[in-house]
């Protein structure tokens, strides 16, 4: 099924097409867990902030059915985060270890690594994780229910104004984290920028049909800095992990854990820094008039 808004159709049921499809799939992952509850719960989640990228892209509509649908799908996936924590820090540890620069190094982060698998699965023994997926069930089919309210016939014209209101809202956000990322190199700043880029990345295959040549060299960008910022953000909670609970892993192995955590932010920061100037100039504007333009001649 097309993920791309189709500029021929009314917004609001293109909305609720795609809505519906990434809702179903976060509900078919956590009901069949084909790959295990882990698996499920991450690829549930990213259905769900795919979710909730769609909905800012189109606020201007229905700004109170997006608040609403934002916070409910927000806790929702907030709800499984623990557990995709747990796994997030088992795949950082395991990365970390291929990017160690001796033998000594490598041989830590393979025995933090195994403290970190024997960590997750402890977790996802507990009874409280199944609770947890039977609540994200319930919540979905409360959202797909929560779809049909979303309704507005103001047409085709109105559609690439609301379009390029949230393209260029993106825009300005993904700017301000920057320019904060930059000045202060706090973690949950670079994890602002990391947000609002994979809204931008999703929503270059929202509106692929407007300009797929563009957005298709956006889109590559845009996935590329979300993979950096992305490996940031694991390093950050591998880092508040040791922080908070140092005995699990031990002096020496820990040691090593932050020499190499060290190496490989400041790595991922000096690439994703550019890369991200290049894809959100301070003025977000002239490229939203650019977005909202095209799609008024798509349709």
């Amino acid at each position: 099924m097309s993920r791309t808004i189709k500029p021929d159709e009314p917004l609001d049921s293109e909305v609720r097409r795609i809505a519906s499809h990434y809702l179903g799939r976060a509900r078919s992952q956590l009901e069949d867990q084909p790959e295990g509850p882990h698996e499920a719960i991450h690829t549930a989640r990213k259905q769900f902030k795919r979710i909730r990228s769609l909905y800012r892209l189109v606020a201007a509509a229905d700004k109170a059915f997006q608040k609403a649908e934002n916070e409910r799908i927000g806790a929702m996936g907030r709800s499984l985060s623990a557990s995709r924590d747990a796994t997030s820090l088992v795949e950082t540890a395991r990365r970390l270890a291929g990017a160690a620069a001796t033998a000594q190094q490598h041989m830590a982060l393979e025995r933090v690594h195994q403290r970190l698998v024997e960590r997750r699965d402890a977790l996802a023994a507990t009874a409280a994780i199944d609770d947890l997926i039977r609540q994200a069930i319930t919540t979905c089919d409360e959202a797909e229910q929560a779809l049909d309210r979303f309704r507005f016939g103001d047409g085709h014209k109105r559609a690439a104004e609301i379009l390029g209101r949230g393209w260029y809202k993106t825009g300005k956000r993904a700017a301000l984290a920057l320019r904060l990322a930059r000045e202060s190199g706090a973690a949950q700043r670079f994890h602002d920028l990391r947000k609002r880029t994979q809204d931008r990345w999703v929503h270059c295959r929202f509106l692929a049909e407007a300009w797929p040549v563009a957005l298709l060299g956006t889109r590559t960008q845009a996935g590329r800095l979300v993979k950096l910022l992305g490996e940031n953000q694991d390093i950050a909670l591998l880092s508040n992990f040791t922080a908070t609970d140092p005995d699990g892993i031990g002096p020496k192995d820990l040691a090593h854990l932050v020499a190499v955590m060290s190496t490989e932010q400041t790595r991922l920061r000096e690439e994703a820094l550019p890369l991200a100037a290049t894809l959100f100039p301070d003025d977000a504007r002239q490229d939203a008039e650019r977005i909202a333009l095209l799609w008024r001649h798509a349709g």
